[in-house]
């Protein structure tokens, strides 16, 4: 069943607020399309943080360093993405705000703006999408109290429908990819 509220883009870099979902088929755009997410939070002097693979973080380290200063990178903030959601041992969502003392130099007072970018993956294990579907309503729930930017990025060949219809009715905005 589609969410009746769910709105689908085609850039992400526009978008100020919201849950987003993004399923991604092609590595180098979903690269593009992270370097371009930092760089318009970047923009708007808003902190970003970052969850991601261990083998995705230089690629988009690299592309950064051709589009921004360096003094600008101190707002972003990288974190891995297996560390993240199994920080408690199975499973979880964290929440970022858990992360902004590191961020913003242990002062998590500051009158900051923050947005995330999380890409979702998981290790074989059976009843993976029932727990995923509970973090991601709950992530719902933060990132509407919180009126934040997150971006929830999954690899397309991961997702079946039926998980897919689960993701698409906790989200916001999804993102059409480019072509």
């Amino acid at each position: 069943m589609k969410s009746t509220h769910l709105i689908e883009v085609n850039e992400i870099q526009n978008l100020t607020k919201g849950h987003v979902l993004y399923f991604y088929e092609n590595q180098d755009q979903y690269i593009l399309n992270v370097a371009e997410f930092i760089t318009s939070g970047l923009e708007l002097n808003e902190y970003c943080i970052i969850i991601e693979n261990d083998r995705n973080t230089p690629l988009i380290k690299k592309r950064l360093t051709s589009l921004v200063n360096e003094s600008h990178l101190e707002k972003v903030m990288f974190i891995n993405n297996y560390d993240f959601y199994y920080a408690k041992g199975d499973f979880k969502v964290n929440s970022i705000f858990d992360y902004l003392p590191n961020l913003i130099g242990g002062n998590s007072k500051l009158d900051v703006v923050v947005r995330s970018w999380a890409h979702i993956e998981w290790r074989d294990e059976r009843e993976i999408s029932t727990k995923l579907l509970d973090s991601e309503n709950e992530a719902d729930k933060i990132v509407t109290e919180t009126k934040l930017l997150s971006v929830c990025a999954y690899d397309s060949n991961r997702v079946s429908k039926e998980f897919k219809e689960g993701l698409l009715t906790c989200h916001n905005f999804l993102v059409k990819e480019k072509v």
